[in-house]
């Protein structure tokens, strides 16, 4: 079974966000729940993309103390076995301790593992999302401002943005393309 056909009947409906045609090819509006005006749209997305609105489904403080900032989680996860490639996406109508959206990047990628381990043990599906290239992307500054759009590499020379510690950041903008992001 294909992996988006897992994630289709493991995952809540409600906490997929539809993809919108866009002349020839798809987007996808991501609103930060706690600002609505905090928003950025994700042009040419691969029309397999799956949206999960990680920050609406997922809550761990019934678990953990959240002391350490393991209870955090970043807002988005977009997936595309297409192209093989997670998004991890924290979202920030202002600015945000680099800490804070480090510690948001590695929750959601926590939740992202748990759902391969559930795929493997509960859906039997063995190499359940493993081929895939992480990107972690922090969007800051999205509450309408207009600025000349900023995108700075984190990662040490020769690296892409594939580890939390080391976020692709993109600031001043509500729209960009899905490969800007994801390559």
């Amino acid at each position: 079974m294909s992996d988006t056909s897992v994630l289709q009947r493991m995952l809540q409906p409600s906490i997929l966000i539809s993809l919108e045609n866009h002349y020839e090819s798809k987007k996808v509006i991501l609103i930060e729940n706690q600002s609505p005006d905090s928003f950025i749209e994700i042009h040419k997305i691969p029309a397999d993309a799956l949206v999960i609105d990680l920050d609406r489904a997922f809550n761990n403080q019934g678990l953990f103390q959240g002391k350490s900032g393991e209870c955090k989680r970043a807002d988005y996860v977009i997936i595309s076995e297409q192209e093989k490639k997670v998004l991890f996406i924290e979202m920030k109508r202002s600015n945000a301790p680099a800490v804070d959206i480090v510690n948001q990047l590695k929750g959601a990628l926590c939740a992202f593992e748990y759902c391969q381990i559930i795929g493997r043990e509960f859906f039997q599906e063995r190499d359940f999302l493993v081929q895939y290239q992480k990107r972690f992307i922090s969007v800051r500054h999205t509450g309408g401002t207009k600025q000349k759009t900023e995108i700075e590499q984190t990662a040490p020379q020769g690296e892409r943005h594939s580890n939390p510690n080391y976020p692709l950041k993109v600031s001043w903008t509500q729209c960009i393309q899905f490969k800007k992001i994801a390559y």
